[in-house]
């Protein structure tokens, strides 16, 4: 039996093409959400527009920090693992629950599946690159989105079971019958604890973008908005979160969007919508390289970074990764 290990949304987009092809061959399996970004009953609206099964198990884990969250997380995916015994853990991405549950799982002498493995920033004041690079040296089974990050797992010794397969990601985005609306506006998503978690950069971030004079989407979890405090801006609008297909079909019909996520990064690639990252630096180097996504390390020089139209998509992303996924499995 496989154990999916999710808890943000990308995870989501990557455990659902994954779970639905293995379904379709009856491989026996369970769904565990630790709750680490969004709790079930937030993310309630993934899971009923995606069809993904209600999970199993969910955790609705807690921590103040890093280490409390990746801790309580290890914890509950301990007493879980011991309980349920399953063959396999996979685990997707580079968050706290990823590396958490790899920990876990590999005390206890369970194989570990990685889902995305090999991608690089190269830069360790990332959190989520510390997780890449811890979950990629345990794991017994590695599939990678891309060349570059076959290449990256090599030049740090790792050869041993690497798959290329794509971006499930990809295979969750084409499986969507989208709107084709553009409209004059940016899409602006923001999570990440070293531009929102300081209420000042915050403010500092919203407020340049405000002056770029164009009218400005911005969808914000409940954290985030808490922060805000219903001040209002003359440009942007702060909204609830979307749902998975909502937020595609904004994303592929606005002017360009400002985000600071990993993803999105992809998915904007995809879909040909210009894309700057309020970030220095990037896993994805290859939507650098081919144009479709602009690093702007601060936002008060935002109004320099001009977005990019160029379209990206390997050929690898094709909308059949699930089942090139499943196919080594099924030899595994």
């Amino acid at each position: 039996m496989f154990l999916h290990i999710v808890g943000a949304r990308p995870n989501f987009m990557k455990a659902y093409p994954l779970m639905r092809e293995m379904d379709r061959i009856s491989i026996s399996q369970k769904l565990l959400h630790t709750g680490q970004h969004y709790d079930y009953k937030m993310s309630k609206v993934f899971f009923d527009e995606l069809d993904i099964p209600t999970p199993d198990y969910h955790l609705n884990v807690s921590g103040t920090t890093h280490a409390e969250q990746t801790g309580n997380i290890m914890i509950e995916c301990e007493r879980i693992f011991r309980e349920l015994k399953p063959k396999y853990v996979v685990v997707y991405g580079d968050i706290n629950s990823t590396v958490a549950a790899t920990l876990a799982a590999s005390k206890l002498h369970i194989p570990v599946i990685h889902i995305e493995s090999g991608l690089r920033s190269f830069d360790r004041n990332m959190p989520e690159e510390i997780n890449r690079v811890v979950v990629d040296n345990i794991s017994n089974y590695l599939f990678c989105i891309d060349s570059q990050s076959v290449i990256n797992l090599k030049n740090e010794g790792i050869t041993k079971n690497v798959y290329l397969c794509g971006n499930l990601m990809i295979d969750t985005l084409k499986s969507l019958t989208l709107i084709d609306n553009p409209g004059e506006y940016i899409l602006l998503t923001l999570h990440r604890p070293s531009n929102v978690d300081n209420r000042e950069k915050l403010f500092k971030i919203l407020g340049d973008i405000d002056k770029l004079g164009m009218k400005v989407i911005f969808p914000a979890h409940p954290r985030i908005k808490k922060i805000i405090d219903g001040v209002k801006f003359n440009n942007i609008d702060v909204m609830n979160p979307m749902g998975y297909k909502e937020f595609i079909t904004n994303l592929k019909n606005c002017k360009y969007i400002i985000s600071d996520s990993g993803g999105i990064q992809c998915e904007a690639s995809v879909l040909n919508t210009p894309l700057i990252t309020l970030r220095d630096t990037t896993e994805h180097l290859d939507t650098i390289e081919h144009g479709t996504n602009s690093l702007c390390e601060h936002s008060s020089k935002i109004k320099r970074c001009k977005p990019k139209y160029s379209d990206y998509s390997p050929k690898i992303w094709d909308g059949k990764v699930a089942e090139r996924i499943v196919e080594i499995l099924k030899e595994i």
